[in-house]
């Protein structure tokens, strides 16, 4: 048994980063590991009951000096092994007590790209969620541990069909095929470059699942470029995993992305993908199923590409598929991250 201390400095939000350190700490707690996790009072419903939930205020500067007394006396309440910080704000704050949790070794996630590495060093380890990602770590050493997911349920692609999605109708009768993409409706998802692509690349209807605060502008695009009729703006929705499984191709265009889950998903589903250089894509896909960031020519060659044979590029990611489905697990990312820590604790037995 190991006891482990998280600290997530998120307030309120569940997006990739705090699904993985959710699903991380319930897991090991399952385990029989003595799990405990410092966050924002707003986290508490996401963890089990069988992990020891310290609620801290997350609002304040990292570098408050009341504020890290408080931290440091929550995490030392739980007599952890490790403390094991994820993402930059944690990881700066868990960094500035470094001298002040004796004995205690510290390990620290990173989801994405960083300009400064500095919140991250002085770590006895640090795990990064791509290769992309820890070679932005300017030669800090670390372990690429891959974000996990749970694989669809048997049944997900049957319930999302079941509602009647558009397009379906019109791919039965010879018409186009139908292609998907899943996030919010934010910048660094890029989902106005797909439209401004889908614009110069004919030939398909898209179901773009997703909300937030970039609906407007796509909105807007929608009208400019004539695409109403090609689009399905479908908001957010709980089966987007089973409408990833109803489609002929998955699309990331982010323009930074630490995963991105929604690969991982389209693939567990076996859709043929093709992705923006973000995150584990490159880990993940075939250089052909790979587009520079930012660029919607990039976007437009892709879809393209895709288009020309997609059954072909269904039998090019057959090794993709098989990837995820035996690495891409929560009980593959778990035992990796436990490993981890048995390397970091069997250093201070030597």
């Amino acid at each position: 048994m190991i006891r482990v201390s998280h600290v997530l400095a998120s307030i309120g939000e569940k997006g990739g980063l705090e699904k993985n350190v959710i699903e991380l700490a319930n897991r090991q707690a399952s385990l029989g590991h003595a799990v405990s996790v410092v966050a924002d009072e707003s986290m508490r419903p996401h963890f089990s009951p069988d992990v020891a939930f310290l609620g801290h205020p997350m609002g304040g500067g990292r570098l408050n000096p009341f504020n890290l007394a408080a931290l440091r006396a929550k995490i030392l309440s739980t007599r952890p092994q490790i403390v094991h910080a994820h993402a930059n704000k944690a990881g700066a704050m868990v960094r500035s007590l470094r001298r002040w949790l004796p004995g205690i070794k510290r390990v620290a996630t990173v989801q994405n790209i960083k300009r400064s590495a500095r919140p991250f060093r002085d770590y006895d380890a640090v795990i990064t969620a791509s290769a992309q990602v820890r070679d932005s770590l300017g030669g800090i050493p670390a372990t690429v541990i891959w974000n996990s997911i749970a694989p669809p349920p048997p049944g997900t692609r049957e319930a999302a069909l079941a509602t009647r999605p558009p397009f379906l109708d019109q791919r039965g009768t010879g018409g186009p095929p139908v292609f998907c993409t899943v996030g919010r409706l934010v910048p660094a998802k890029g989902m106005d470059l797909l439209l401004e692509a889908m614009a110069q690349a004919p030939g398909f209807n898209l179901w773009l699942v997703g909300e937030g605060l970039q609906r407007p502008q796509l909105e807007e695009l929608l009208d400019r470029h004539g695409l109403r009729e090609r689009v399905w703006m479908a908001g957010h929705r709980d089966d987007a995993v089973g409408l990833m499984g109803c489609a002929d191709l998955f699309i990331v265009a982010s323009r930074n992305e630490g995963g991105p889950y929604t690969l991982a998903e389209a693939l567990h589903m076996g859709v043929p993908s093709i992705s923006t250089r973000v995150g584990f894509a490159p880990e993940f896909l075939p250089a052909e199923a790979l587009m520079e960031t930012d660029s919607v020519p990039e976007l437009v060659r892709g879809l393209k590409l895709a288009l020309a044979d997609l059954g072909g590029l269904r039998e090019k990611l057959q090794p993709s598929f098989e990837l995820v489905a035996n690495e891409v697990t929560l009980d593959a990312m778990t035992a990796k991250v436990m490993g981890v820590y048995g390397k970091v604790l069997d250093r201070t037995q030597g």
